[in-house]
């Protein structure tokens, strides 16, 4: 984010009136001080309005940009300070919402316990929400949460229960917005689970509910996760074609996070086609995009992306010094899980390049790692590559 100048100069003075904002990052701050302008610009003339307003909701709005952008502490920080406001007014709807997004950052870190038990202690508060709306808003996202938690757990049939009852609110309140991401998080359990057909289903209602309401946004995501699951089904031109069309939608639009996505899912498809200069060239632009949005978590999985093409091209020492960038991040950030994923692949790299001690100790990292937030299936994979030494 690119701080104009104005804005810049207005930074350390909001500080000083707001210790509370004393550790968050300067793009934080100038979020916040945009918002409160955009606010003081719609009010009515006359109204009473702070130039610069540290509501609880406008440091939620915030740190959930910030944790979509792979700034994790970053977007802690700005959770943390929001459920202090918010305990300190009595907000029990804002309490609830700062702790669940609090176990959907635990989520995001690989601490799933931890995770699941703030998403319980979410939905305690948010049942003593006293307008039923709002209480069931909370909750069908509260559900949600859980679900995805579970999911990666590999728990998919208690993850499938919260899903369907988060759906099922959703459905009650006539929420078209709710029913399009829920059918999407839905289908994403569906394929991870391997039933595509569901999965499908489930992604064209998604796309159905995005198109009614003209949310763009929503539409590209669904054809996105089409054209996972074509790739996952091997039907490469299908996926290639959905794709393309998430593509072009977010470049109208002009959702920058997304059309890096994007040029990385068309990268992964290339690359399965064994078309790596354009494999090479798509995860490029997607690291450069994620660079320039300071999106930590996504330079990381481009860097694993351009690590795991280079070591099919055989150049396995420009793959292990991908594979160590991004690394580094994933560390730094706090992303246990898929630091473990990539200990496994650079466990994989060592033991083709029969350097069978440095294969062992990534292994084991792994592996233990795996264990630590409740990843079985890997953990299994992990000792099974121990075995195989």
């Amino acid at each position: 984010m690119t701080i104009p100048p104005e804005i810049q100069a207005l930074i350390p003075q909001i500080r000083a009136e707001y210790p509370q904002l004393a550790d968050a990052p300067d793009e934080a701050v100038a979020q916040l001080i945009m918002e409160a302008m955009e606010q003081q610009q719609a009010s009515p003339p006359g109204g009473k309005q702070h130039m610069v307003s540290t509501s609880v909701r406008e440091l939620i709005n915030t740190g959930e940009r910030l944790m979509n952008m792979g700034r994790w502490q970053d977007a802690e920080n700005l959770f943390q300070q929001a459920l202090e406001s918010a305990e300190k007014e009595n907000n029990i709807f804002m309490q609830a919402w700062a702790i669940l997004d609090l176990g959907n950052l635990c989520r995001r870190r690989g601490d799933l316990d931890q995770s699941l038990k703030l998403l319980h202690q979410s939905l305690t508060i948010a049942d003593m929400i006293s307008q039923n709306d709002i209480r069931l808003m909370t909750t069908s996202a509260i559900y949600d949460g859980v679900g995805s938690t579970y999911a990666e757990q590999s728990k998919y049939q208690q993850a499938i229960i919260f899903k369907k009852k988060s759906l099922e609110i959703r459905e009650e309140r006539g929420d078209d917005a709710g029913l399009a991401s829920g059918y999407s998080n839905l289908g994403i359990i569906y394929r991870r689970q391997g039933d595509f057909e569901l999965a499908i289903q489930m992604y064209k209602k998604s796309l159905k509910f995005s198109v009614k309401i003209n949310d763009d946004y929503s539409s590209a995501n669904a054809y996105n996760n089409l054209g996972v699951i074509y790739q996952q089904q091997g039907q490469y031109n299908l996926a290639l074609e959905m794709n393309q069309k998430s593509l072009e939608i977010k470049l109208r639009i002009g959702d920058q996070q997304g059309i890096g996505t994007s040029y990385g899912n068309l990268g992964s498809i290339h690359s399965l086609l064994g078309n790596h200069p354009e494999a090479i060239e798509m995860f490029q632009k997607a690291l450069e995009i994620g660079q320039q949005l300071g999106d930590e978590s996504g330079v990381a999985r481009h860097f694993g992306n351009l690590a795991n093409v280079h070591q099919e091209m055989g150049d396995m020492a420009q793959a292990l010094a991908l594979y160590k960038k991004s690394l580094v991040i994933l560390e730094r950030i706090g992303d246990q899980h898929n630091s473990a994923i990539s200990y496994l692949n650079q466990g994989s790299l060592y033991s083709e390049m029969g350097q069978r001690e440095q294969a062992r100790e990534h292994f084991q990292k792994a592996k233990a790692l795996f264990e630590m937030v409740g990843d079985a299936q890997n953990a299994q994979r992990a000792a099974q590559a121990l075995r195989g030494l």
